[in-house]
């Protein structure tokens, strides 16, 4: 059985068109989706419950008391908590993209595939392209992976330590993997980083680049896409024509908060998962944190050798000036 994690909160605009589309799904598997709101004060709940009334062999509905804490933290929650314990397979999905119909079927199809070549008791992670568009569906871009310069191909545990390459919309889990999330971390970057984190440790990861939903960009998004090109991204660096005004000062600030979650989430991971990980992987994870408090030939000399590098040559080499 497949079951479906969508966490919402206050979507009520875009939420409708997402659930039609999961529950339309061209699929003869069993599946449920299970919704977690969290403490929404528009009319979200009131669309959940709609939904539940007239879909209750198929909707779930779990409606928080008090905040989850964030979004990363709302999504592990349902880990943690027991809420995707007992299913084969889970897929996690946002409140406001829209699945194609076959997206469910051709993401198991690759993970029982991933099963029969690896064995299921490897903990697995499937994910997919999407396409781009803008709040009324109108394609801003045939490829959000392309769109955004991203390389799924970089799966190894060093390179997803500073640079993650899985949208957490995209997933689908095996239950060996989904059985490895049961502590909460103290803090990480996003769940879905930190999810293909325990994957490139403990198991696989498999990229499927046709997209298979639609991720829809608009102004209220948690987290968005902005396409730049190599020019406008070192411009941008260094405060130059950026649209949101921030000054080079400001990108600096913002660029120790990145790489300081990086280390915070490095240090989770290994506290969480240290004493089941292989004695190379530990040590590349305290060479990781070990970043901090060298200097800068010892920094390159560490990143460089170890391979925790970014997937384009400028991104790399902005992370040995300023990490």
């Amino acid at each position: 059985m497949v079951r479906i994690l969508l966490c919402s909160y206050n979507g009520e605009r875009y939420l409708p068109a997402q659930l039609d589309s999961i529950l339309s799904q061209r699929t003869e598997e069993d599946y449920e989706l299970l919704i977690s709101d969290d403490c929404s004060g528009d009319g979200t709940r009131e669309i959940l419950r709609n939904y539940r009334e007239r879909r209750p062999d198929r909707v779930r509905l779990l409606l928080r008391e008090s905040p989850s804490g964030g979004a990363w933290r709302h999504f592990l929650s349902l880990f943690t908590e027991g809420h995707a314990a007992g299913a084969d397979y889970i897929m996690l999905s946002d409140q406001d993209d829209v699945w194609e119909p076959e997206k469910l079927s051709e993401s198991l199809d690759a993970m029982r595939e991933m099963e029969r070549s690896c064995g299921a008791a490897l903990p697995l992670l499937v994910h997919c392209d999407s396409r781009l568009v803008d709040g009324e569906l109108r394609e801003i871009a045939p490829s959000f992976t392309a769109y955004q310069k991203m390389s799924p191909e970089r799966d190894r545990l060093a390179q997803l330590l500073v640079q993650n390459h899985v949208v957490g919309a995209s997933v689908m889990i095996n239950r060996a993997l989904s059985e490895r999330i049961r502590t909460m971390p103290e803090r990480i970057v996003m769940h879905d980083q930190w999810i293909a984190l325990i994957a490139a440790a403990f198991g696989r990861l498999l990229y499927l680049p046709k997209p298979l939903y639609l991720y829809r960009q608009h102004g209220a998004n948690v987290l968005g896409a902005e396409k730049g090109s190599l020019f406008s991204e070192i411009l941008g660096r260094l405060g130059i024509g950026r649209k949101d005004g921030r000054s080079k000062r400001e990108m600096d600030e913002h660029s120790r908060a990145v790489y300081a979650a990086l280390f915070e989430q490095a240090e989770s991971f290994l506290r969480i998962y240290g004493e089941e990980l292989r004695p190379e992987q530990r040590r590349l994870l305290e060479d990781f944190l070990r970043i901090r408090e060298q200097g800068r030939l010892g920094k390159i000399i560490n990143i460089l050798g170890h391979g925790f590098t970014y997937n384009l040559l400028h991104r790399t080499i902005g992370e040995l000036i300023f990490i």
